[in-house]
């Protein structure tokens, strides 16, 4: 791994990471040489870009992506098509969590699946039954954490 590409608000985690695959014991190609660290930028359309100083940290790199969850797969894709666009090689996915076990034909590797989460349910907004039945949101939690509506 040459580069941690980092979503979610995951940069501390992927700080140490580096540090740990970095240290002797690991097999890496490029122990004892930096991994870069580094977040894309959203366009207004959630397009993922890298600007003239970030991009060389993917260019012919192999990147691992970083997220905390992985559900549709959607990100993901983006993310890998992104790192394939600036020409670098995506050569695995991390999460906190995640519903997928691979992607890409890549697998998606985690700490916590569906399993751990009693209850847990994901749908597409057109499949959802509260939608369906006109049930309100109570919040929304993503990266930035819990918003009551």
């Amino acid at each position: 791994i040459d580069t941690i590409l980092c979503l979610d608000g995951t940069e501390v985690i992927a700080a140490c990471m580096a540090s740990e695959l970095n240290k002797a014991g690991y097999m890496n190609i490029n122990q004892n040489q930096d991994i870069c660290v580094v977040t894309p930028e959203r366009t207004v359309g959630s397009q993922l870009i890298f600007r003239e100083n970030t991009a060389p940290m993917i260019a012919g790199k192999n990147v691992l992506i970083l997220m905390a969850s992985v559900t549709t797969g959607y990100t993901a894709k983006s993310a890998i098509e992104t790192v394939a666009y600036y020409g670098g090689k995506t050569v695995g996915i991390a999460s906190i969590f995640a519903t997928l076990d691979q992607l890409g034909g890549l697998p998606v590797r985690r700490l916590f699946n569906p399993n751990d989460l009693p209850g847990y349910a994901s749908y597409d907004g057109v499949d959802c039954p509260w939608c369906r039945a006109g049930q309100r949101l109570d919040a929304i939690v993503n990266s930035f954490g819990y918003s009551k509506l």
